[in-house]
């Protein structure tokens, strides 16, 4: 039996379920740390409470994926795949550092150009941007400790899992393995504020994805851009001579930077895509994982 014959298993899923759990766990951690945080007299770091809310709903988010695979009977282990033999990692941290050279030229170029348009929306954005809880040199241990586990560990696994080891192979029973790819890496990039980059950096993790026919090699990709993004602005932090672009000045001064560094990464990424790009008829990596002997 060839995987196109199996039964399609993520019929059964949908994926509005998703946001609905994803939104429940949130509204009842919110209320449960309001609560708890009034009844010890415990005060939170403005910077640590979203860390552990990040955390928590995105680990119980997975669990209760976790149960649904169980009552439809998806086999976990058929999502997650194993690494090739003799897999060449090397290529793949290039390519990650394609992507973080992207992911900074499509911030710079799209910012600077909806700066113009919105100049009082990107200055929000670029606030929170700022704002972002991540390691810095001055911030508490805690504060450190939070954001090394939730950027590095938690959102690899659990966003990978998520939008590539569901969604995608969701959407795949669905629209097809090409839409699939396009509409969930669209939508991973709307969720991030850096849409244009996240939205590439999500259409690659899907790629290496159906290549490879397992998560572990895009959760890795994943782990090690963040760990880079992360290293980058704790050293920045230590410099007063470094500093991300952090008002509408000095981001639209920056424009040119994002042209070339586009100039640079763009054609390496499109040669990469246009090499492993999915055929229109290609099975998910879950279902070729159900029946290896076949393949």
């Amino acid at each position: 039996m060839t995987p196109d014959n199996l039964d399609h298993p993520f019929r059964k899923l949908k994926v509005r379920n998703l946001f609905l759990q994803g939104l429940l766990i949130s509204f009842i951690l919110g209320i449960a740390l309001g609560f708890g945080m009034a009844a010890s007299g415990v005060t939170l770091n403005n910077q640590v409470i979203p860390l552990i809310l990040y955390i928590l709903i995105f680990g119980l988010l997975c669990l209760w994926i976790l149960a649904d695979f169980n009552r439809l009977r998806i086999n976990f282990w058929y999502v997650v795949g194993n690494v090739p033999t003799n897999f060449k990692w090397w290529p793949i941290i290039g390519l990650v550092l394609l992507l973080i050279l992207f992911s900074l030229s499509a911030y710079l170029v799209s910012f600077s150009l909806l700066s113009w348009v919105a100049p009082g929306f990107v200055q929000e954005l670029l606030r929170q941007v700022a704002n972002n809880p991540y390691p810095e040199s001055s911030a508490p241990l805690l504060n450190n400790i939070l954001a090394a586990i939730a950027t590095v560990v938690v959102a690899p696994i659990a966003e990978e899992f998520i939008f590539r080891g569901v969604i995608l192979q969701r959407w795949a029973a669905k629209w097809g393995i090409r839409t699939a790819l396009i509409t969930s890496s669209l939508l991973f990039g709307v969720l991030h504020a850096n849409i244009v980059g996240l939205s590439m950096f999500g259409i690659i993790m899907g790629v290496l994805y159906i290549k490879t026919r397992t998560l572990i090699v895009p959760i890795v990709c994943h782990a090690v851009n963040n760990l880079i993004a992360v290293s980058m602005g704790f050293f920045a932090s230590e410099s007063p001579t470094t500093s991300v672009v952090n008002d509408l000045e000095q981001l639209r001064s920056s424009w040119w930077i994002g042209v070339v560094l586009m100039l640079i990464s763009l054609p390496l990424l499109i040669r990469f895509l246009s090499r492993n790009w999915p055929r229109k008829n290609a099975p998910i990596p879950y279902l070729v994982n159900a029946s290896p002997a076949d393949m």
